[in-house]
């Protein structure tokens, strides 16, 4: 099987392409924009303007807050917040949509940093019943669900923008998750940002928003306009770092022993659908990003992605089965 000479990616890779000398497309985007992707001060300088461009517009629209900005009790939701706050002086409504999948962990989690974080905290949930069929639906056509995640996620995100007069979304997206499939800038930070739903949707469903859209049994809320804004797309920090830091600070616990999101324990049955559907495990585009920015090499890149196919291979059977439990439509 084929692969690129930079990253590795294998052809069986999402849309992948080859030019003459083997390079994949993904490769090629990166290093024709490496200038602007990796200058750490003029990301700064945007993320920065985009911040006060943020409070300028909630103080004239009369809002509580600047920004929102997503919590599950991870490391990345609990260290945003945390600079939003300390560093950017934002005032941030943070919120956690209750989809049937946290963990005690994740929930104790927001609990803690809640007492210590001191911003205001909302919770969120939706008919039961829809979300069940959305989910049965989405694993049955496209053996997948977190595309469900994902779009009530944004959803609520921009209608309680919209509600609140809320100039910017502040998520967690990193780097290699933004830049495992662009190949253009459009939709993608620092060249272009989204300002609907819509057009944010673009960035992981490549097309598939547009289909919706035109069955019209999608509601994309194009009366409401805010800013998404991807955190790490304009600031570096490594997972290591990232939970030190939050320890010192907040005395945030880490997660023991535990591959993938300890927030959701679903986590294991999206990466084994993956495994089934695509050959490969998850992060296995951000991995091939890390390559190119020099953070591993191919070899480091491919025992990370070997292991885990090794982990999830297959789900333990209580898993499975509380997956399934939660999912099925009553």
């Amino acid at each position: 099987m084929k692969r690129c000479k930079k990253c590795g990616l294998w052809e069986n890779y999402t849309n992948i392409r080859f030019n003459q000398e083997g390079i994949c497309n993904y490769c090629e985007f990166y290093e024709n924009h490496k200038e602007s992707l990796e200058n750490k001060e003029e990301l700064e300088r945007i993320f920065l303007q985009k911040m006060e461009e943020g409070k300028k517009k909630a103080k004239e629209a009369g809002s509580k807050y600047d920004c929102l900005v997503g919590f599950s009790g991870g490391k990345d939701s609990t260290y945003i917040i945390y600079q939003l706050k300390e560093r950017y002086g934002m005032r941030v409504l943070a919120f956690t949509f209750d989809n049937g999948f946290s963990t005690e962990y994740g929930k104790n989690n927001i609990e803690s940093a809640l007492e210590k974080l001191k911003v205001d905290h909302i919770t969120f949930s939706m008919s039961d019943d829809k979300l069940r069929k959305q989910y049965t639906a989405c694993v049955k056509m496209m053996h997948n669900f977190c595309s469900v995640c994902f779009h009530y996620m944004h959803y609520y995100s921009y209608l309680f923008a919209g509600q609140n007069k809320i100039p910017l979304i502040i998520n967690g997206r990193t780097k290699g998750q933004i830049l495992q499939c662009a190949d253009s800038t459009k939709g993608i930070e620092p060249f272009e940002s989204s300002h609907h739903l819509k057009d944010f949707e673009y960035q992981m469903f490549k097309g598939l928003e547009d289909r919706a859209d035109k069955t019209g049994r999608m509601d994309y809320l194009k009366d409401i306009e805010a800013e998404a804004v991807s955190y790490f797309a304009y600031h570096e920090i490594s997972e290591e770092d990232t939970m030190k830091f939050l320890e010192e600070k907040i005395g945030w616990v880490r997660p023991k022993g535990v591959s993938g999101h300890a927030d959701c324990f679903a986590h294991a049955m999206a990466e084994t659908m993956s495994l089934e559907k695509r050959g490969f495990p998850i992060r296995t585009g951000e991995l091939a990003v890390s390559v190119r920015r020099g953070e591993l090499t191919i070899e480091e890149a491919e025992e990370i992605a070997k292991k885990d196919q090794e982990n999830f291979q297959e789900v333990p059977p209580e898993i499975r089965k509380r997956f399934y439990d939660r999912i099925s439509v009553k």
